[in-house]
């Protein structure tokens, strides 16, 4: 037996060879380069503390939160709800969400590592730039 294994190993032919990277041509594009670095607070430079949900419910009711969950499972864009109530329901929604983010602040921890990636970047002389969801100031001034 073992010599009929070691027969039909010989029989396979050698593997072809890699073939060589061509080398970029002068015409090649530029390599893109790094102009800036957007973050986001939550997950990115600071630990979660909000609890989103329970504002959210806090906002809306537990039946609305419920309902608007299940037509949306991937978020609710609060902001952009709030923006068709009542100028006084707004108020009322505004001071809730104030109050779960004052109690954020409280919290508020910073992501182990963002101080030295930031520093990193400030060294590279990358800009970057703070964004939320609602702020696309930022984002446009890292980019320039």
């Amino acid at each position: 037996m073992r010599s009929l294994l070691s027969r039909s190993l010989l029989l396979v032919p050698p593997a072809s060879p890699r073939p060589r990277p061509r080398p970029f041509s002068s015409m090649a594009a530029p390599r893109a380069r790094l102009r800036g670095v957007v973050f986001d607070m939550d997950g990115t430079l600071t630990v979660p503390v909000i609890d989103f949900a329970a504002m959210y419910r806090a906002v809306l009711g537990d039946d609305e939160y419920r309902r608007l969950r299940a037509e949306s499972p991937t978020g609710i864009d609060i902001l952009h709800l709030i923006e068709g109530w009542s100028p006084e329901r707004q108020r009322t929604a505004y001071d809730v969400i104030a109050d779960y983010e004052r109690q954020g602040l409280d919290r508020l921890q910073i992501m182990p590592g963002a101080a030295g990636l930031c520093n990193f970047l400030d060294s590279k002389k990358l800009r970057s730039s703070l964004s939320t969801k609602h702020c696309v100031f930022s984002i446009l001034l890292c980019v320039r």
